[in-house]
Order: structure tokens, then C-alpha cells, then sequence
């Protein structure tokens, strides 16, 4: 049950940067994208007129929100590390630094669960499972590519010795 609940979390924020089919890869990179790849992941889903609208809507609605919280979450996170890093951090400017850090990462988890929310209702159980199904394909791709490149450079390693 706890691995449904991972996965299920994992596919909500996934959704959370993923526009539904149809969008162009402008629009995308509103919403902080450099490339098509979430894009391709929508496609074979099949989503209907209605579906597609409504992942539209949340994200244009929510993704702003979003984009906006974890700006202010990292703006907020920097300032504290630089804080830190200063020569005689400043105990009471810590303090302050490490409440805006909270305040903006409580913003971003309301922000992203609003938009979670939508997009979840959004898309069918079928859905879900397909793209569920996509992602552990497509990580597991990646990690034997890893996996074969580390194995080789090993290799490598060994025939110099």
C-alpha cells in the first residue's frame, strides 16, 4: 500500500510539470521545460478534448503558483546558505532566514497540491497506471544505460592496471 501511495505521489509531481498533449513546446517552457520529453510522455495516453482541458486549465491556472512558490522557496534557501556561510553568522538573521525558508516551502506544498489535486482528477485510473508504466520504463532505460556506461568505464579501469 505505502508503494502505491510513493508511486502515486511521484506520478502527482511528475503531472505537476507535465502539460497535456497538444500544448506546444512554447507554452511548456512557461512552465520551466527545455524540451519535449514530458510532452512525449502525454501523447500515447489518448487523453480526450475534456481531459486535455482540464490539465490546460490546472496548469494554467496552478502552474504559475507553482513556478512562482519554488522561486520564492529557492530565492528564500539561498539567502540562508549564504547566510550561513558568511564569516560570524548572525544568529537572530538565521533565525529570520530559516522561518522564510519554512514559510516559502509550506507555500510551495500548497501550491503543489492544489495543482496535484486537479491534475490527478484530471486523468483516469487507466491513465495513471499507463503513465506509471511509461516512467518505470523509461527509468529503467536510463538506469541500464548508467548501469552499462559505469560497467564499461570499470572495464577500462582494470585493462590499465
Amino acid at each position: 500500500m505505502k508503494k502505491g501511495i510513493i508511486a502515486l505521489t511521484v506520478l502527482a509531481v511528475l503531472l505537476a510539470v507535465i502539460v497535456a498533449f497538444g500544448v506546444s513546446n512554447s507554452e511548456a517552457a512557461r512552465y520551466g521545460h527545455k524540451s519535449g520529453a514530458p510532452l512525449k510522455l502525454m501523447s500515447p495516453l489518448a487523453l480526450d478534448v475534456t481531459e486535455q482541458a482540464a490539465l490546460k486549465t490546472a496548469m494554467s491556472t496552478y502552474g504559475p503558483a507553482v513556478k512562482t512558490a519554488m522561486q520564492n522557496f529557492r530565492a528564500a534557501d539561498k539567502q540562508l546558505n549564504t547566510d550561513l556561510e558568511a564569516t560570524t553568522p548572525d544568529g537572530s538573521l538565521l533565525a529570520t532566514d530559516a522561518a522564510a525558508v519554512t514559510s516559502a516551502k509550506a507555500q510551495l506544498k500548497a501550491a503543489r497540491t492544489q495543482l496535484n489535486s486537479l491534475l490527478l482528477a484530471a486523468l483516469t485510473p487507466a491513465h495513471l497506471q499507463q503513465l506509471q508504466a511509461q516512467l518505470t520504463a523509461e527509468f529503467q532505460k536510463r538506469l541500464d544505460a548508467k548501469t552499462g556506461r559505469l560497467l564499461s568505464e570499470y572495464m577500462r579501469h582494470l585493462e590499465k592496471q
